[in-house]
């Protein structure tokens, strides 16, 4: 491919990656002030929507980067291996294990499993149930095979070796977040497909796209499955699969309730007080998972993606609960260096004087048991 096309190319995808119809959630028919006639908008009424020329410039700004030493392999290993200890060891939890598929088949009866996959990928097992959250295992966050983010690391863990999916939750329909083809591939699965609980919109797309079993939720709805709860809460991002689509569909993150349990699912999103309302609502969390990377540079990503100086300060909002770091170390969607995100969150926690346990990253497939709640 001439060179000239392939950057017009990268950069019209840079444009779908980082730039249906509502159904209000009110039964009075007046619908919710994030409602628009053309789609929807953040909580304080904002909408995340760089002009062209911002594109140009951040696209222009990246000519002299290069861009594959940041996430050199060799770099990627020496990052892992530098990781703090308290990230690795049990600190009062009773599994770390990074065993890939054989750890995400293993039944534990003294808590909840929680594994990393990658990105903002999360396999839950809570009792018998499993859950995902955005799950990607495709070789690429890319509309296209041939050109797009590429993984950085192998899926740890097959889709055919994930075990039976019940349920998976989509924050946003970003291709990082959702991934067609994996959602087909779990779909195919023995027993028939998970349910999946997405934004609003985002249901009839998929519906659209051959899935029958679908739920779509506004903010702050909830719906209630077996002994879980999912709740769908605000975030501050926006949505969009291509150039005409921008904000037609919802975005958000998800609380999980069980009577021993309580999670917290951010997704993607940027700085905003939507996080104290829903720590008012739900906390305490025993888990939150986090975004903490893809965030520079920030003239450009500060509206839509926090940075680990802000995760750090929403763990703080969440009451402290135990956090981990998703939305780095998978793909490389911005501009920072690959271990940028550890050495900021470290720096971060240190600052507030948080322990470094309290908020942790893994290296994919990392997983542990989460202790249940008695009370």
């Amino acid at each position: 491919m001439p060179f000239f096309i392939k950057r017009i190319a990268i950069f019209l995808l840079c444009a779908s990656l980082v730039a249906c119809e509502a159904k209000s959630a009110v039964e009075s028919g007046q619908a919710p002030s994030h409602h628009r006639d053309d789609g929807y908008s953040n909580s304080d009424g904002s909408r995340v929507n760089k002009p062209l020329s911002e594109l140009f410039r951040w696209w222009w700004s990246r000519k002299d980067l290069d861009l594959q030493a940041l996430v050199a392999p060799e770099r990627i290993k020496a990052a892992w291996e530098q990781m703090p200890k308290d990230w690795k060891t049990d600190q009062g939890h009773a599994d770390t294990s990074t065993s890939g598929a054989r750890g995400a088949q293993a039944s534990s009866d003294k808590g909840h499993e929680v594994q990393w996959l990658g990105h903002a990928t999360i396999a839950l097992k809570i009792g018998d149930v499993r859950i995902l959250t955005d799950p990607h295992f495709s070789e690429r966050a890319s509309p296209f095979s041939w050109i797009g983010p590429k993984r950085l690391h192998p899926a740890p863990v097959p889709i055919a070796d994930l075990g039976r999916i019940d349920y998976i939750l989509i924050s946003h329909n970003h291709y990082d977040h959702l991934d067609l083809p994996s959602l087909r591939q779990i779909a195919k699965q023995e027993g028939g497909p998970p349910l999946m609980l997405v934004p609003l919109g985002v249901d009839r797309w998929l519906r659209e796209e051959g899935f029958d079993r679908v739920l779509g939720l506004d903010w702050w709805q909830q719906s209630k499955q077996g002994s879980l709860q999912f709740h769908f809460v605000p975030a501050h991002h926006w949505s969009g699969r291509g150039l005409f689509d921008r904000n037609k569909t919802l975005w958000g993150g998800w609380v999980l309730e069980h009577p021993s349990f309580r999670f917290y699912f951010a997704g993607d999103t940027g700085w905003s007080d939507d996080v104290h309302a829903i720590a008012r609502r739900f906390a305490p969390f025993d888990l939150a998972a986090i975004p903490v990377g893809a965030y520079e540079p920030r003239w450009f990503m500060a509206n839509q993606h926090i940075n680990p100086h802000e995760a750090v300060r929403m763990h703080q909002a969440l009451g402290q609960p135990l956090s981990l770091g998703i939305h780095w170390g998978t793909f490389q969607l911005t501009d920072e260096a690959y271990e940028d995100p550890i050495k900021d969150l470290i720096a971060a926690m240190k600052h507030e004087s948080i322990a470094l346990e309290r908020f942790r990253l893994f290296v994919p497939g990392q997983k542990i048991t989460i202790k249940p709640r008695t009370h």
